[in-house]
């Protein structure tokens, strides 16, 4: 994605004044998303939600008399929208875990402003919804198509032009269409010499950044260290790759959600279902006593955004409910620690168990646990 900020600037520290609200960040979220999808097309106009955004903070700048007050979105931009909340000049109405953090992490918007953002997206923060409920319809006589097309999506990331269309003629005829629609051509300025790079953990496509570092666009992937890997010299085919939401909504968790099913197969006597019943939930667990678990994995940088989702119980299946449900966070967020959890569940407005809710690692063992291994 091409860079949002041009500059920097040193912010003298003055006390906070003032007051914006959970509202306003939501603006701005939205406006910086959508701006940054519309480059290059557009590099002059600005959404009229980040300008709106923008203006209610500049006003509440104005009225607090502050020495440096914002001078329109540029400013914004390359002064306030890269440090965290609580480095703001302003006091802001909004949960404390979003304190810590930024808006634009390496030039793009943070994965905390995308979630940040998602209320508030039109057409395309919709895509990923609407090329999954256009798949659940076609596939609804076939679930068994459904579950292979989301794990295509999960497992494959980047693929050649040439790869994607024979893929989806002999393996995705049903859903041809939707799937060659969910990829766009990668862009070259992601290119690191005359090679795109994929994350060695993620499979992602990495981006270069101004210091001419291959990263990946999940950060967390960073911590597993590594190493990039180049893709093959196709010479006479184009790279495509996810279209934006699918990889953070359904490529980023999925990972997650794939890597957990590897985990629980190796498990003797456990039957394990990936998405079951056009994903009602993410893994059906069947113990040999008969006991059933239903899993939903979720990869957020917010648990109090995470929890403004989460607005009903888990479903149950028709012919096979669970008796007991859990929600599940990826290994990759162990470092936000046990406040993370309990964020999670101060928030949510449906009740959730302490035992309800852990890490990967953790939900893992307690699977064992249950087998008696």
């Amino acid at each position: 994605m091409t860079s949002l900020v041009t500059g920097s600037e040193e912010v003298k520290e003055p006390d906070r004044v003032n007051l914006i609200g959970e509202g306003t960040l939501q603006q701005i979220a939205k406006g910086l998303c959508e701006y940054a999808h519309q480059i290059p097309k557009s590099l002059s106009a600005y959404p009229a939600v980040l300008q709106l955004g923008v203006n209610k903070l500049t006003l509440a700048c104005l009225i607090a008399r502050m020495p440096q007050p914002i001078q329109g979105v540029p400013d914004f931009v390359s002064r306030w929208a890269q440090r965290p909340l609580k480095d703001w000049e302003i006091e802001i109405d909004c949960p404390e875990e979003w304190l810590d953090k930024r808006l634009i992490e390496d030039q793009k918007p943070s994965g905390f402003c995308i979630e940040t953002a998602g209320e508030y997206f039109d057409e395309w923060g919709n895509f990923q919804k609407k090329v999954i409920n256009e798949v659940m319809t076609k596939t609804a006589q076939n679930p068994e198509l459904y579950t292979r097309f989301r794990k295509y999506l999960i497992e494959n990331p980047v693929v050649t032009r040439g790869q994607l269309y024979i893929d989806s003629a002999v393996d995705f005829k049903l859903v041809q269409d939707l799937l060659i629609h969910s990829y766009e051509k990668a862009p070259e300025s992601y290119k690191l010499g005359e090679k795109f790079y994929c994350c060695g953990h993620c499979g992602g496509l990495m981006y270069v950044t101004k210091d001419n570092i291959l990263k990946c666009e999940n950060k967390h992937c960073a911590k597993e260290k590594k190493n990039p890997v180049p893709l093959a010299d196709h010479q006479y085919d184009e790279i495509f790759w996810l279209k934006k939401d699918l990889r953070y909504f359904i490529h980023r968790p999925g990972k997650a959600e794939l890597r957990l099913e590897r985990k629980l197969k190796q498990l003797n006597r456990l039957e394990v279902k990936l998405y079951p019943e056009l994903d009602q939930y993410d893994l059906h667990l069947v113990f040999p006593d008969g006991t059933v678990w239903a899993v939903d994995v979720k990869f957020w940088e917010s648990a109090y955004n995470l929890a403004k989702k989460v607005n009903q119980p888990i479903r149950q299946l028709k012919h096979q409910p669970y008796n007991k449900s859990f929600f599940v966070f990826p290994d990759e967020l162990k470092s936000y620690g046990q406040e993370y959890i309990q964020e999670f569940r101060g928030y949510c407005p449906v009740s959730v168990k302490k035992s309800q809710v852990m890490f990967e690692s953790s939900f893992v063992n307690k699977v064992i646990k249950k087998l008696g291994i």
